[in-house]
């Protein structure tokens, strides 16, 4: 009986060392998992570095300036600015354009983000906008027909985009706009657009045909213009706003 009784005793000395071994396993595990959850968010933010504030535009005029190829500048939102030329295309309706005598109004624009990529060691600066108008005062429109020579007509347009356009800047930034990339991002599908009769009541059918295509689907009319117009407006606005490498962009190169 004494053996029997000693036996329950060691069994249940046994169960419970047992038990407590891997209550604490279980405590480490979670202390463990606990840890590594924690350490993936500054993973991250090492991914990254922030030179400047978003809204510190002196701090970013002096980050572009520090390369020294670049005269810092500063325009203010609702001032108009002047250039003579810009090209671009409208595939979607077989066109392209030359815009000349272009006046350019800037309002509600703001840095949306500006940051180097760690692993890619670029820069990537952001400029939001609530409008940007672009009065053209002769737009020289060419239709391209099949077979034939292109239709020509020439009137005025004006547009006012809402959108958001990326630099991409390799060696973050400090190699100017030498192999620099601009996405663009359009907000407003049917922003205010006014094209002049001679296209809009035009009575030739291929220019009437093109109009009413456009009308019809104006919201790839107006993503093809600002895709075009993208790299345009922002090496605008760069150059004007915060330090100018003193390149015109026109959209017959590539910025």
């Amino acid at each position: 009986m004494e053996t029997k009784l000693l036996f329950l005793l060691l069994l249940a000395c046994v169960a419970y060392t047992v038990g407590q071994d891997s209550s604490d396993s279980s405590d480490s595990s979670d202390s463990s998992d606990n840890s590594s959850s924690s350490g993936s968010g500054s993973g991250e933010d090492n991914d990254y570095s922030y030179p400047c504030s978003l809204d510190d535009l002196d701090c970013i005029r002096d980050y572009f300036a520090q390369s020294g190829m670049c005269t810092k500048v500063s325009h203010q939102d609702g001032k108009s600015i002047q250039r003579p030329k810009l090209v671009g295309f409208l595939p979607s309706f077989n066109s392209s354009y030359t815009c000349l005598d272009n006046t350019i109004t800037f309002d509600g624009s703001k840095i949306e983000s500006f940051y180097v990529n760690k692993r890619s060691n670029n820069l990537v600066m952001t400029i939001y906008f609530d409008g940007c108008s672009v009065y053209t005062e002769r737009l020289q429109l060419a239709i391209h027909v099949r077979g034939r020579e292109n239709v020509l007509v020439e009137d005025y347009v004006n547009i006012t985009y809402t959108a958001a356009l990326t630099g991409i800047f390799p060696k973050a930034g400090l190699n100017g706009l030498i192999g620099a990339a601009v996405s663009s991002y359009n907000i407003n599908p049917a922003p205010p657009l006014e094209l002049g009769a001679k296209i809009s009541e035009s009575s030739n059918e291929v220019v009437s045909n093109w109009y009413n295509a456009l009308e019809n689907d104006i919201s790839t009319g107006v993503n093809e213009l600002l895709l075009t117009e993208g790299p345009f407006l922002y090496s605008l606005y760069i150059q004007t706003y915060i330090c100018n490498y003193g390149v015109e962009h026109t959209g017959d190169i590539i910025l």
